[in-house]
C-alpha cells in the first residue's frame, strides 16, 4: 500500500498497477521519467502531476497520474493528439458530423482550398482558410481554436460589428470597469456618436478629451478599453517622456 502523502491517496502503488495491466501497463511505466517521485512512491489514483516521456515523439509533459491509468478516457502524450494523422475515424469531418448545428455550421465555413475536410483533425494546428455563412468574411484560423469545447473562435468581422444593446456597449461597459469606465467616459466627447452607439471592442476613431490638460485627440475605442495595452493621452505622455529624458541628463 502506498501511504497518504501530500497530495497523493492511499492505493496500489503505481507499479505494481502497471505489472498487473499488460502493454498499456509497460507503456506508461516506462514513459514515467519524473525526477522527483520513483514510481513505487505514487499509487494509481493519485493526483501527482508526474513527468512523463513519449516513447514514440520523445515529448515531454507533466501530467496527474491518475488521468493516466484511468479506464475511462484516459490522457496520452499531447503532441501525439495534435499531430495524429487523419483516418476514416477520426479527421474533422467525421468530428462535424457527430457535433450537431455546430460541426455543421464548421463544415459549411470551412473553404480551405489546400487540404480536405478529411485531410485534417479536429485537433490540428493547421492555419485552415474559413468563410463566415454570414458576413462573407475570409479569415485564417487554427482547427483546433474552433473546435475546442471553451471559448471556440469564431468570425472576428461579425465579433466587432455585433449589433449593439442595452447590455453591449461602451456605456454599459464604464459602468461595470470602475475607476477606468469612469476616467474613459468623462474623456469621451465624440459628436457623431453616442455612448451607446459603439461597442467597447469597436475600431471607431472617437473624439476624446483629456480632463488633465484638456488636450482633444482622435484613437480607436478598442484601443482605450484594450487590457493590454490600452492608449491614454497622447499630450501627457508626451510630457512624461520629456520629463524622463531631462532626468536622465
Amino acid at each position: 500500500m502506498v501511504k497518504k502523502r501530500g497530495n497523493m491517496y492511499t492505493g496500489k502503488p503505481f507499479f505494481q498497477w502497471c505489472k498487473e495491466n499488460g502493454k498499456r501497463g509497460e507503456r506508461l511505466a516506462n514513459e514515467f521519467k519524473d525526477p522527483d517521485k520513483l514510481p513505487t512512491e505514487v499509487c494509481k489514483g493519485s493526483q501527482y502531476k508526474a513527468l512523463w516521456k513519449c516513447r514514440k515523439c520523445k515529448h515531454a509533459w507533466r501530467a496527474k497520474v491518475n488521468n493516466r491509468t484511468r479506464s475511462v478516457r484516459p490522457s496520452g502524450c499531447p503532441q501525439c493528439v495534435h499531430h495524429a494523422r487523419p483516418n476514416k475515424a477520426n479527421n474533422f469531418l467525421t468530428w462535424c458530423g457527430k457535433n450537431g448545428e455546430r460541426g455543421v455550421k464548421l463544415l459549411k465555413e470551412y473553404v480551405d482550398p489546400e487540404r480536405e475536410p478529411t485531410e485534417v483533425t479536429r485537433g490540428s494546428q493547421y492555419m485552415a482558410l474559413w468563410k463566415c455563412q454570414k458576413c462573407k468574411h475570409a479569415w485564417r484560423a487554427i482547427v483546433k481554436n474552433r473546435t475546442r469545447s471553451v471559448r471556440p473562435s469564431g468570425c472576428p468581422q461579425c465579433a466587432n460589428h455585433a449589433p449593439l444593446s442595452k447590455t453591449d456597449n461602451f456605456l454599459t461597459w464604464c459602468g461595470k470597469n470602475g475607476e477606468r469606465g469612469a476616467k474613459l467616459l468623462k474623456e469621451y466627447v465624440d459628436p457623431e456618436r453616442e455612448l451607446t452607439e459603439v461597442k467597447r471592442g469597436s475600431k471607431y476613431k472617437a473624439l476624446w478629451k483629456c480632463r488633465k490638460c484638456k488636450y482633444a485627440w482622435k484613437a480607436r475605442v478598442d484601443s482605450r478599453t484594450s487590457i493590454a495595452r490600452s492608449t491614454g493621452c497622447p499630450q501627457c505622455n508626451k510630457g512624461r517622456i520629456r520629463g524622463k529624458r531631462g532626468r536622465a541628463d
